[in-house]
């Protein structure tokens, strides 16, 4: 097992003589109690590693309470646009199993049982939920290309076959298995073809529309456009990745508002992409919904005193890794009898101002081991509430967690 050591002195926990009652007072233990105001559009739930179980279990029991309590209807994963369609499909009575269903979200670190048992959940709700309030599974990422093809070419099938068959012959080149192989001309090959094909599928909408509804048309047309969000990212300088990668997964869960009915969205993705603030170098996903939403966006980071996960190494395994961070926040959650804790910081009294406005160095860790995995963040800054543990283990994987396909 790797282990890397964040150890660091404490500030006193409360500056104004209170004393860890006073500020356990403001806090929930039971997830299935949280709620958020009315005027909130989209709550985005962090997580400071992909690997951890209990993350994996908190955005279940998050997105649940907001469906009880705010008439959440959609699941937003930091996960493949394309290929969460599949997954919607799953949910929604479609073939296969769970397990099948959480490896087509196509990133190794979801195919767990905990991600399976999410997605069961959503699948036996859709069962029995009145017409128009079901459930929805979401991608706002774009790294990978076959479930996007999949679905945008089984459309074009449908409603437009020639034009369909054309730009599969176009994009045949671009798959899953070959996108580390592509190189820069490539890549703006396949951008070039993409932006035709968006303006030849504009230029027969009504028809698509008639032959396959105005919904299809509209994820098929934007699975075209996650193909060349794909290539421009792919085929850019490395040093923009992350710039191009936040911003487009912004306008992703734009276009899922302005494509939604008014009710609260649900995001889940890396502390390091939902904070309002970036503590990365970069305008990340979080601060450019900020901006664009103000309060309407309410962003959750999590952290944990001792972190066990699974981290992926190169070639796709994965190695149990634990690091130790203990600070203000994750020192508190020892004392609570589940050992984790949900703060608001919007509606937490004075005794939290200390806690929250205070720089403090949290766990971030991503996909892979390094043995310094931390950021230095003022807590109220970046987030408007926070779920805290102090021990977190590795999520469990069904097939014993063999290799599979690598995060970048």
């Amino acid at each position: 097992m790797k282990r890397g050591c964040l150890l660091l002195p404490l500030l006193l926990l409360c500056l104004s003589g209170c004393g860890r009652g006073a500020v356990l007072d403001d806090v929930q233990t039971d997830l299935s109690t949280l709620t958020v105001p009315d005027s909130v559009s989209v709550v985005a739930l962090g997580e400071a590693s992909h690997g951890v179980k209990e993350y994996q279990e908190m955005k279940a029991q998050v997105f649940q309470a907001l469906v009880k309590n705010n008439g959440c209807r959609t699941f937003i994963i930091e996960g493949d646009f394309g290929s969460a369609l599949a997954v919607d499909e799953y949910i929604h009575g479609g073939d296969g199993t769970a397990q099948e269903a959480a490896a087509q979200i196509g990133f190794r670190i979801y195919r767990t049982q905990e991600m399976a048992d999410l997605l069961t959940w959503m699948r036996e709700y859709n069962q029995s939920a009145p017409e128009g309030a079901d459930l929805h599974f979401r991608g706002m990422d774009f790294q990978q290309v076959d479930g996007s093809k999949a679905y945008l070419f089984q459309v074009l099938e449908q409603g437009a076959p020639q034009l369909g068959a054309a730009y599969q012959e176009r994009l045949s080149f671009l798959t899953d298995d070959t996108l580390f192989d592509q190189t820069p001309e490539d890549f703006a090959q396949g951008k070039t073809a993409a932006e035709e094909l968006l303006q030849a599928m504009d230029a027969v909408q009504e028809e698509l529309e008639l032959a396959v509804g105005a919904e299809a048309f509209a994820y098929a047309r934007e699975c075209a456009n996650s193909l060349r969000a794909c290539c421009v990212l792919r085929g850019g300088p490395d040093l923009q990745y992350n710039t191009l990668r936040d911003q487009y997964m912004a306008e992703k869960v734009q276009w899922y508002l302005d494509q939604g009915d008014g009710s609260l969205l649900f995001l889940n993705g890396h502390n390091g992409h939902i904070g309002k603030h970036s503590t990365a170098g970069y305008v990340c996903l979080g601060q450019h919904l900020s901006e664009e939403l103000g309060e309407a966006y309410f962003a959750i980071g999590t952290d944990a005193a001792v972190t066990s996960y699974n981290a992926q190494g190169n070639d796709g395994s994965f190695t149990e890794t634990t690091v130790e961070n203990e600070n203000d926040l994750t020192a508190l959650a020892q004392e609570t009898e589940e050992g984790r804790y949900y703060v608001d910081f919007r509606t937490a009294g004075p005794d939290w101002e200390p806690l929250c406005t205070q720089e403090q160095t949290m766990s971030a860790m991503n996909v892979g081991f390094s043995p310094i995995a931390a950021v230095k963040a003022v807590p109220g800054e970046v987030y408007d509430g926070m779920i805290v543990f102090h021990t977190v283990t590795p999520t469990t994987f069904p097939d014993g967690g063999a290799a599979g396909n690598s995060l970048t």
